[in-house]
C-alpha cells in the first residue's frame, strides 16, 4: 500500500488582492516590493491606503517558480501551518518581478522582535487559534523552541515558529543586500521620506495590549545572551545593541 500523500497548506485560485496587485505592478504604478518580516510592522505597511499603488506585497505569482510554491505547501501542510506566502523572502522572488520593483523591507531590533513574537505566540494561544503550536507558559521555554524550528526550510515565513535572521529575508541571489531597509523604530519619519508622503502611516499593532509591560523586562543576562548569539549576523550586519534600532546599512543611512 503506498504512502498517503503529505497534506498541502490551503492556497486559493488567484484572489482579487492577487489581481490588485498584478495590475499594480504591470500598469507601472507600484515600484516597490515589500519584504515582509514577520513581526515587522508589516500589516501596517500593507494595510497603509497612502502605499495601496505605491508598493505590492509577495503573492504566488511573484514567487520564483512553481516548484517553490508546491513544495511550500507541503511544508506547512506537514506542519498544520498556514501557507504564509507573503513572508517571502528577496531570493524567494521570480527574477522577471524584480527587474520591474525595487525591494523594501522594514527591520527591528531583534530582542524586540522575539518578544513581539513570544507576545503573539500568546495572543493567538488565548484566541483558540489552529495554529498555536509553541508553549507560551514562559519566555524561556518559547526561547527554546528554536532548536527545533530554527533551521526547518521553509520556516522563514512563520512569524512564531521561524527562527531566521532579518539578513536571510533581504539578501538577494547573489549574497548581497538588495532592499531598502526602513527601521521600525523609526518608521513613521522615514516611511514619510522614502514615499515623499503627504500623512504618515498609522501603526497597526495586534499583539501588545494596554498596559503590557516593555519588552526589556523579558530579559535577563541569559536570555540576551540566548537572543545575542541567535541573531549574531542580524548584529553583526546590522549594528543593533540590545535597545537600539540598526546603526548601518539601511536606507536612513546611506
Amino acid at each position: 500500500m503506498s504512502a498517503a500523500p503529505e497534506p498541502l497548506a490551503h492556497v486559493p485560485l488567484i484572489t482579487l488582492d492577487d489581481l490588485r496587485a498584478m495590475l499594480a505592478l504591470y500598469s507601472g504604478s507600484a515600484r516597490h516590493l515589500f519584504i515582509h518580516i514577520p513581526k515587522n510592522a508589516g500589516v501596517s505597511m500593507r494595510m497603509a491606503p497612502q502605499l495601496r499603488w505605491k508598493m505590492v506585497g509577495v503573492h504566488k505569482t511573484f514567487l520564483k517558480d512553481r516548484a517553490y510554491l508546491m513544495d511550500l505547501r507541503r511544508a506547512m501542510g506537514a506542519a498544520g501551518q498556514h501557507h504564509g506566502i507573503a513572508h517571502a523572502r528577496l531570493c524567494d522572488v521570480s527574477p522577471r518581478i524584480l527587474s520591474r520593483v525595487q525591494p523594501l523591507a522594514v527591520i527591528r531590533n531583534p530582542f524586540a522582535r522575539v518578544v513581539s513574537r513570544f507576545r503573539f505566540a500568546q495572543l493567538i494561544a488565548e484566541q483558540g487559534s489552529k495554529f498555536a503550536s509553541v508553549p507560551t507558559t514562559s519566555f524561556e521555554a518559547f526561547l527554546d523552541t528554536r532548536h527545533e524550528d530554527g533551521n526547518r526550510p521553509f520556516f522563514w515565513h512563520r512569524a512564531v515558529r521561524g527562527w531566521y535572521p532579518q539578513v536571510d529575508y533581504v539578501t538577494d541571489a547573489s549574497g548581497r543586500i538588495g532592499a531598502d531597509l526602513l527601521r521600525q523604530e523609526h518608521l513613521t519619519e522615514e516611511s514619510a521620506a522614502y514615499f515623499r508622503l503627504s500623512s504618515p502611516i498609522q501603526p497597526r499593532n495586534v499583539t501588545r495590549k494596554g498596559s503590557a509591560p516593555d519588552w526589556k523586562s523579558f530579559y535577563t543576562p541569559q536570555t540576551i545572551q540566548i537572543v545575542a548569539d541567535w541573531y549574531a549576523k542580524d548584529i553583526e550586519t546590522f549594528g543593533f545593541d540590545f535597545d537600539t534600532p540598526a546603526t548601518r546599512n539601511t536606507w536612513a543611512q546611506r
